[in-house]
């Protein structure tokens, strides 16, 4: 039933970016914003569930807890901008707490699933790869906030990718996956925001966030009528 449920949200989510891009609209970018929180609340609610219905391991509860604060966050902006109060600039506040999830999801993800060593040189490409970007964006625009931030953001989606690469996510391809939608949404909102905020092509950003957060919910969620194992030791100094 839960496969179906976030399924569904995932289902919505592919309609609602071929929608924005196709026929850009304030309509389909309010649905798009509360399908990105509904689907945050909706997997932390799950994943308490399944940490208390099935004794599973803590990982669940860190991974509730970044989908609570993305929720919360997220919903913080929305309605500052309902009620006029303005949208929070770039950056400010709200961004801070975008990165924080990536940071509680990496701990969740080394916490949920035991650690399957990947080749060291490939994880240091891939995180020399993911910084070239904001580093150019560094030296050519200079030590700013807003170059500072993107950097942030690239560092934490890197650190987040390189964690499920060495904690056995390439055996739950649904978890990866999700994962990497998850970091490309990332990866372009501060680019957006920096650059491009009047881009209608880039409100797919939102759908393309729902749709990472439901194939994760759908990856991590492992058949119900037995516990998840948690690794032996998750909180080892790496």
């Amino acid at each position: 039933m839960l496969s179906g449920i976030f399924g569904g949200f995932l289902g919505i989510a592919v309609a609602l970016a071929l929608a924005l891009l196709l026929f850009p609209s304030n309509q389909y970018l309010a649905v798009s914003n509360y399908l990105q929180i509904l689907a945050a609340f909706s997997g932390a609610i799950v994943f308490c569930w399944y940490y208390l219905r099935h004794e599973a391991g803590s990982g669940f509860l860190w991974a509730a807890a970044g989908f609570a604060l993305w929720g919360i966050a997220n919903a913080a902006w929305y309605v500052a901008a309902m009620f006029g109060i303005g949208s929070s600039p770039f950056p400010g506040p709200v961004d801070l707490g975008f990165v924080v999830v990536l940071l509680i999801l990496a701990s969740a993800y080394k916490r949920i699933y035991p650690r399957k060593r990947a080749n060291g040189l490939v994880l240091l490409g891939l995180l020399v790869l993911m910084l070239i970007l904001p580093l150019a964006i560094l030296v050519t625009s200079g030590v700013t906030d807003q170059s500072l931030m993107i950097l942030l953001y690239f560092f934490a989606c890197g650190l987040l990718l390189i964690t499920a690469l060495n904690y056995s996510f390439t055996e739950h391809p649904a978890a990866l996956a999700g994962t990497v939608v998850l970091v490309l949404a990332y990866l372009a909102y501060p680019i957006r925001e920096a650059f491009f905020a009047a881009n209608t092509a880039s409100t797919v950003i939102g759908p393309l966030v729902a749709a990472g957060f439901s194939l994760i919910v759908i990856g991590l969620l492992p058949d119900g009528s037995k516990p998840q194992a948690s690794p032996t030791s998750p909180d080892t100094p790496e």
